[in-house]
């Protein structure tokens, strides 16, 4: 990020409120690139998201236009290691 930019807070929790794989702000440069904001993994315009859970994990997240019902535009599907640390996140 360019110097003087703000940066958010960025962090993932379970369904239980429990934090997984907390990021740091001396994470958060690593994070953002491995999301993709600069790499590719940019959402189209949508207006509905649902979330899928698996073992308490969130595990996808489904980026619609055109309400619920709508065209999905964009599923990011999210990957954990045994130590409950995400892994992975594949844009499709």
């Amino acid at each position: 990020m360019p110097k003087g930019t703000a940066k958010a807070k960025i962090g993932i929790r379970s369904v239980d409120g429990t934090d997984i794989n907390p990021a740091t702000e001396d994470k958060q440069d690593d994070i953002i690139t491995a999301l993709g904001f600069v790499a590719g993994f940019r959402i189209p315009a949508y207006d509905y998201l649902s979330f899928i859970y698996t073992s308490g994990n969130l595990t996808g997240i489904i980026y619609k236009s055109g309400s619920s019902g709508g065209a999905t535009v964009a599923t990011l599907t999210l990957a954990y290691n045994s130590d409950n640390e995400l892994t992975s996140i594949t844009k499709t």
